[in-house]
């Protein structure tokens, strides 16, 4: 795809109908599905969706990937005290979805495990059934979660939850 296409694409896309998508209905049952799956484990997930990559990213041709990693950052998803944090990040306008997981869990799970879950949410977004598609990969991680980061680990001095269970949708 040229720049221009790309450009335009993120330029002239429809808005009300990715809200209608990420509605909070949709959200709360993702929020619902994240806290189900850090009360089995230590993991920290934060799932967030956004629209439209910012146009400094179309500029210096960026990708999904980019971003999910400065999101990483950005939301602290990476500062959980035993590096368990595991970010979903969904590009409404791209059809991307990125699996970025701290490097206490990356290692500990097989790659292709985790690319396969981001191609399962891709395909279930691809046929518009966002909710039903983030509920079931989290689902599918939080065995795999909880046998590498059991929840016998505090999750911080005061054992609070360190990353916003709340799904974030720009």
């Amino acid at each position: 795809m040229s720049v221009l296409t790309r450009y335009l694409r993120h330029t002239f896309v429809w808005r009300p109908s990715y809200k209608r998508a990420f509605n909070p209905s949709c959200m709360s049952a993702v929020q619902t599905a994240v806290q189900r799956c850090e009360s089995t484990s230590s993991a920290q997930v934060c799932v967030i969706a956004e629209h439209t990559l910012p146009y400094s990213y179309l500029q210096k041709c960026l990708s999904a990937r980019d971003r999910a990693l400065t999101l990483f950052g950005k939301h602290r998803v990476w500062d959980t005290e035993h590096n368990t944090g595991v970010l979903i990040y969904i590009n409404w306008v791209e059809h991307a979805v990125e699996i970025v997981a701290d490097r206490g869990l990356a290692g500990q799970i097989d790659q292709n495990q985790w690319r396969q879950w981001a191609n399962d949410l891709q395909v279930a977004c691809a046929k518009q059934q966002y909710r039903e598609g983030l509920i079931a990969t989290l689902e599918a991680m939080c065995p795999q979660l909880q046998r590498v980061a059991p929840r016998l680990i505090i999750l911080s001095n005061d054992g609070s939850n360190t990353v916003q269970d709340e799904p974030v949708v720009l």
